[in-house]
């Protein structure tokens, strides 16, 4: 597991970069000694010797009939088929809209949950969480043998991610045994992307950080968290907890960036007048009451039906939104009695893997074990949650990702004249050149990088070479070890990643600075 450094040739290659990062860039412009190398010559040298398992996400389609013979029965369940959708909408339309006009809540929640049943029945799991066998997913794993190593040919693991953590750390402990096996192994390098990154805290908990025979199986060589869910998503603790909110900037502000030179572009010139006249904001509240009055009148008897039968959401709430949602949605003793393995399982992952991955994560650095960090940001969070204006990459939040980095507001920045928040044992700048994140507040901030207007659902494309440098290099890869990928990345043209310095961080401009009327007057 070598990679050869070439230091001298290093140094020669990348003259002429140290003189552009170490100006531009926000952590070199404050240490003018830093002293990094071009990673090309160890890319090319890299020693691939061992597989990468890749943990995806949340992702993937969901079908019912798994047991008949051809794949023409099945039906698919999630998400659900448009005819389904439209059926659905069609019936329930114009009761819903009845009952919401007079507020009748009981009515309301009644139908809400026929519409649940109606979209997510087959999907949801009883009442220990255990999904009817005859639904999941087509899609399996790889199991043919990939020819190679390296982060284009890993290994992904697919899993059934409605169910809790524990049941899907243990297959992935087989599936870890079986590419081993197959690619005549003893270690592996683990790479997890989103919920993936909650699948491998658990993993990592259970088969490593308390698990007696580590130390005789010695099995794991790298870990890499892209993208991570392991401390929260916003967007699915606050649907569950009640604590959801609306606003006009933050919903604009997600049209330009998903709208805005496609062909919806014009749809969203019409919005950006009502939103400049002030017009969408009585819509917006009234959404935000209307909510508000659900979540206080018995949602939580719905969701009982459907959703909240589901063990993986659980996983992707923080410690704090976990408490609430399950004194929200568990309100009685019966309901406590009757979904006592799924609060069991979801108490477990919040009380031990959840609390204690900082931990892990350390105690992969002092055992050697290479370990990386890549959050993302620069993109607006799907505008439901209690704090709309918190910097994301669309999906998650970047201090969740980063485990606590200090961020911006999406389009804002630190302020003038801010200085870094804690003085890190490197003794080096860890605010970027944007002046919108101080990494100096991460629990790791040396081994996290960050990646701007990396879409959530697309973020890991980016990063292969990355990630190859941290899982086959003989040391630990660090943010200051290469020009290539200093601890700020940026994404310009959609193909490719690239330092972000002064010269490229482009300005940061408020929303409501941005629309036409407002530059027009």
């Amino acid at each position: 597991m070598k990679i050869t450094f070439k230091r001298i040739v290093s140094l020669i290659l990348c003259v002429a970069m140290l003189f552009s990062v170490c100006s531009a860039g926000s952590f070199a412009a404050e240490n003018e000694s830093i002293i990094t190398v071009s990673c090309e010559e160890d890319l090319k040298n890299i020693d691939e010797n061992i597989p990468i398992v890749f943990i995806t996400g949340l992702e993937g389609e969901f079908y019912k009939g798994l047991s008949t013979e051809t794949e023409e029965d099945y039906v698919r369940i999630w998400g659900p088929e448009t005819g389904v959708i439209l059926k659905t909408v069609f019936k329930y339309a114009l009761p819903l809209t009845f009952r919401l006009l007079i507020k009748d809540y009981d009515g309301i929640n009644k139908i809400s949950a026929e519409v649940a049943n109606s979209l997510f029945g087959d999907f949801a799991c009883d009442e220990n969480g255990v999904p009817n066998p005859d639904t999941g997913k087509k899609d399996t794993s790889d199991y043919d043998y990939n020819y190679g190593f390296g982060y284009s040919k890993s290994y992904n693991f697919v899993y059934d991610w409605r169910l809790d953590m524990l049941t899907i750390a243990a297959q992935l402990d087989e599936y870890i045994n079986y590419v081993m096996e197959l690619t005549s192994t003893d270690k592996v390098a683990l790479v997890a992307m989103s919920m993936g990154t909650a699948v491998l805290s658990t993993y990592l908990y259970e088969y490593y950080y308390t698990a007696e025979d580590y130390a005789e199986r010695n099995h794991i060589a790298a870990a890499v968290f892209v993208a991570g869910a392991f401390n929260g998503v916003a967007t699915c603790e606050d649907s569950f907890s009640g604590n959801m909110s609306f606003d006009s900037t933050s919903l604009m502000r997600m049209m330009s960036e998903v709208m805005k030179g496609t062909g919806s572009e014009g749809i969203y010139k019409v919005l950006e007048v009502l939103y400049c006249f002030g017009m969408l904001d009585p819509v917006v509240n009234y959404a935000n009451n209307l909510v508000k009055d659900i979540f206080a009148n018995g949602f939580n008897d719905a969701a009982c039906d459907s959703i909240a039968t589901i063990p993986g959401f659980y996983a992707l709430m923080s410690s704090e939104r976990y408490e609430e949602t399950r004194e929200y949605i568990f309100d009685t003793p019966e309901k406590k009695a009757k979904f006592a393995k799924i609060i069991e399982v979801s108490d477990y992952y919040h009380n031990n893997v959840q609390a204690n991955s900082a931990k892990v994560i350390q105690s992969m650095l002092d055992d050697g074990i290479n370990t990386a960090i890549i959050a993302e940001y620069g993109l607006t969070i799907v505008p439901i949650t209690s704090d709309n204006d918190r910097m994301s990459d669309g999906t998650i939040a970047t201090d969740r990702e980063s485990f606590g980095a200090t961020c911006a507001e999406v389009d804002g920045t630190l302020g003038d004249g801010y200085k870094q928040a804690k003085v890190c044992a490197c003794g080096k700048s860890h605010i970027s050149a944007d002046n919108q994140i101080d990494a100096s507040t991460c629990a790791f901030p040396d081994i996290t990088w960050f990646g701007k207007y990396l879409r959530h659902t697309c973020g890991e494309e980016f990063v292969g070479d990355l990630v190859d440098l941290i899982v086959y290099s003989d040391e630990q890869t660090t943010v200051w070890t290469y020009a290539e990928y200093p601890q700020y990345l940026v994404n310009l043209d959609g193909e490719k990643i690239v330092p972000l310095t002064a010269d490229n961080a482009g300005e940061v401009i408020p929303y409501e600075e941005t629309t036409a009327i407002k530059k027009f007057f």
